[in-house]
């Protein structure tokens, strides 16, 4: 199956609900967000496809769009999403992203 997949590879979703407790994140018994970066997460709902060719795009309805070219850039720290040269990449996630809501009930507004 390794070598001969049955099936192409789908892409794979992610969302992110926020927790409606109470959120610490902490490391030795440091702080690693202020109270207002955790308040801002708890309220941020976010949708993000990894697509097969190795792209990941995340819409938020509060944070910045996100998109990563996990192949060249595994790490995601090049945001290409404002760069203006891959609007067919985000016009094709997107759809994805919207047509996996609508298949789910998602009626979170992201994109």
């Amino acid at each position: 199956m390794i070598r001969k997949p049955s099936t192409p590879p789908a892409p794979v979703f992610i969302q992110w609900n926020p927790n409606s407790g109470a959120l610490k994140v902490k490391r030795g018994g440091a702080d690693l967000a202020s109270k207002e970066q955790l308040k801002k997460v708890q309220n941020e709902y976010t949708r993000t496809v990894i697509s097969p060719d190795g792209w990941k795009l995340c819409l938020s309805d509060v944070e910045k769009y996100q998109l990563f070219d996990l192949n060249s850039d595994p790490g995601e720290t090049i945001n290409l999403f404002d760069t203006g040269r891959h609007n067919d990449i985000i016009k094709r996630l997107t759809a994805e992203i919207c047509t996996w809501q609508r298949q789910v009930s998602d009626k979170i507004k992201v994109g």
